[in-house]
């Protein structure tokens, strides 16, 4: 009987945590827009490129930059933010955070200076 009760509080506790990721997802689906972007090495930022996400609230997406559309992938574990975008069998992965309707994030290595640095903000 013991084994039984702990079991399904195990199951319980389980689905709460489910629930709470899904309205985290929801929450944070919509669309970003870009506000800056920088290679990391340098100092100026870049305020006039068309860069757009659509997060959608089952960890899918898309962004839109430089004419062309990639497919993407998303996840949010408190306020760190991952991302992966797809685009003709390659990959780019991000990783940053998502806070107070802002997404920061890097392309790569944050050390690089080959890797941009992106700041979007939700519409």
């Amino acid at each position: 009987m013991k084994k039984t009760i702990a079991a399904v509080l195990a199951l319980v506790m389980a689905l709460m945590l489910v629930a709470c990721g899904s309205s985290a997802l929801k929450d944070a689906a919509g669309t970003y827009k870009l506000q800056q972007s920088k290679f990391v090495g340098d100092e100026e930022w870049v305020t006039d490129e068309e860069f757009v996400l659509e997060l959608k609230d089952d960890g899918t997406g898309s962004s839109t930059r430089d004419g062309a559309t990639y497919d993407l992938t998303w996840k949010l574990e408190g306020e760190t933010f991952t991302m992966t975008e797809t685009f003709l069998g390659l990959t780019i992965d991000y990783t940053g955070t998502l806070k107070d309707g802002k997404i920061d994030m890097f392309n790569g290595d944050p050390e690089s200076d080959l890797t941009y640095e992106y700041v979007l903000a939700k519409a």
